[in-house]
């Protein structure tokens, strides 16, 4: 079978590295007796990993020397792997878009996490990736052309050219858009949605999509992490840190593919919708570069602001959304705004819009702001009140 990486050079796909010398192929991929993956690009040793079909079909080279490492990457056709299973090569095609963007200038880049670096630049391929200290506050984007980093572009477009917005900060965006709306959403895990779940492993690489659409790759920090995926549907597992994932979930039973099933539990988060299609980082995640249209954002806690594709937030026909609304978190307009129109209007007239003077509160009063002059609040204003909520 004849592949391509992401350079597109080509290469023939084999079961066996012995097999491949022996018949002395110039470029291909296969794997070791034990499994271990081999990439030969005309005679010498290559770093790709991520291989197309050439028709929009990709597939993640994974390292079959573990058995379980088998299980895990075959565990559902939509996750794109390249194994070695007893013996006999096992390939996963998925159909994605979100892989290959391009500008208006037509030079092309791919989203990638810092790992990816090395491969990409020894390819001369453009990308866009970012690095910071974990944090929101200290985010660099970097573009590289192919030849020498260049100014990241304002948007790109993905297969379909489709325009996404680049480099956005996804938490600053999600605490305005709060201030904005004086209001955001409370949800829980949907109950009838249960999840596969496991001990992340050091180093394993962690594709996300949706329905097709790429959204993210990780490689797993493992201290103790969980690897989450849905049973039905989903978009091929993300991290989550232990302490969150015990309090999110609770074990059911163990299915007959020996794999633990949990449960959701009633635990509570507060989630902003930002409308638009967005590309950008969440730190926390190892500078994983993420591209999603209408994001819901989390920011239950602000030192761990991430986000959910909406698609998989809500649900589609067939497919129960993630989550499900416990009540609306209406904020308010902060307590010094309230006291200086207080003040101001102390004297003055007996109603205001409408509403009398003693009925005058946070709720009624910062509905009235919104919609005219928008309410100024600081983080901590905003977080407090989350706080409390949940």
């Amino acid at each position: 079978m004849q592949i391509f990486d992401r350079a597109g050079f080509e290469y023939t796909l084999v079961s066996l590295a012995d097999y491949a010398r022996k018949i002395q192929l110039e470029s291909y991929v296969t794997f070791e007796q034990d499994g271990t993956p081999v990439v030969i690009r005309n005679g010498k040793p290559a770093k790709s990993t991520f291989f197309t079909d050439g028709n929009g079909k990709w597939a993640s080279l994974i390292n079959s020397s573990k058995p379980e490492k088998v299980e895990k990457a075959l565990k559902k056709p939509e996750n794109p792997a390249i194994v070695l299973k007893d013996g006999k090569l096992v390939c996963q095609w998925v159909p994605m878009i979100g892989i290959k963007w391009h500008d208006d200038r037509g030079r092309i880049f791919f989203l990638i996490s810092k790992w990816d670096v090395q491969e990409l630049e020894a390819d001369g391929l453009g990308y866009i990736t970012a690095e910071s200290d974990g944090t929101y506050e200290n985010i660099r984007y970097i573009a590289n052309d192919g030849t020498k980093e260049v100014e990241v572009p304002n948007v790109l477009y993905n297969e379909r050219n489709k325009a996404f917005k680049v480099g956005v900060n996804v938490k600053a965006m999600a605490y305005s858009e709060m201030r904005k709306r004086c209001s955001a959403g409370i949800f829980r895990k949907n109950a009838g949605r249960p999840v596969y779940a496991r001990k992340s492993e050091t180093g394993e690489l962690i594709m996300a999509h949706t329905f097709g659409a790429y959204e993210a790759a990780e490689v797993a920090k493992g201290n103790g992490a969980w690897l989450v995926d849905y049973v039905e549907g989903g978009n091929g597992g993300w991290e989550v840190s232990g302490k969150e994932f015990l309090a999110r979930y609770e074990f059911a039973y163990v299915a007959e593919d020996g794999r633990a099933v949990f449960m959701p539990t009633s635990a509570k988060s507060v989630w902003v919708h930002l409308l638009g299609n967005y590309i950008f980082c969440i730190p926390q995640w190892g500078d994983s570069m993420v591209a999603m249209t209408n994001p819901q954002i989390n920011v239950t806690n602000p030192d761990d602001v991430y986000a959910c594709s909406y698609i998989e937030f809500y649900g589609t026909e067939n497919v129960n959304g993630a989550y499900e609304l416990v009540k609306v978190l209406y904020l308010g307009a902060p307590e010094p705004v309230i006291l200086e129109f207080q003040k101001t209007l102390e004297g003055y007239v007996n109603h205001t819009f409408g509403i009398p003077k003693s009925a005058i509160s946070a709720s009624n009063l910062s509905a009235f702001l919104k919609e005219t002059m928008g309410v100024p609040a600081e983080l901590e204003v905003l977080q407090s009140k989350v706080k409390k909520a949940i």
